[in-house]
């Protein structure tokens, strides 16, 4: 998997090949994006799933506003179409909430001593 690294210095080198309105780069930034974002989404639903908890849970809906956040923010860049609430656009909310959620997985479950797992 170590390959996934090599994706950064290309995408770099393809945001200097002009292409319409976005770089080659910054097209192909956008198609990755949501599919990386689906890769740890469908980890952490599988983790939740076999472990349970309130921290899996907070990953997994965090990763899955991930997803949302970049598939929007894919679908505006493509085709020019942006939604606001207010002067804030659709996937910066998307994003906000995804952090708080990272940031409640993060802090932890408390019912569990240390954050471990207890097992039965």
């Amino acid at each position: 998997m170590k390959w996934l690294y090599l994706t950064i210095p290309l995408v770099f080198a393809a945001s200097l090949v002009p292409m319409g309105g976005l770089s080659l780069g910054h097209a192909i930034l956008h198609l990755l994006t949501p599919a990386m974002a689906a890769v740890p989404l469908y980890l952490s639903i599988r983790a939740y799933r076999r472990a349970g908890g309130q921290r899996l849970l907070n990953l997994a809906t965090a990763f899955g506003l991930l997803f949302a956040g970049q598939s929007v923010l894919s679908y505006s860049m493509y085709t020019g179409t942006f939604i606001y609430f207010g002067d804030i656009p659709l996937d910066h909310l998307i994003h906000y909430v995804a952090f708080i959620f990272f940031t409640m997985a993060l802090l932890g479950d408390r019912e569990r001593p240390h954050g471990r797992l207890h097992h039965p």
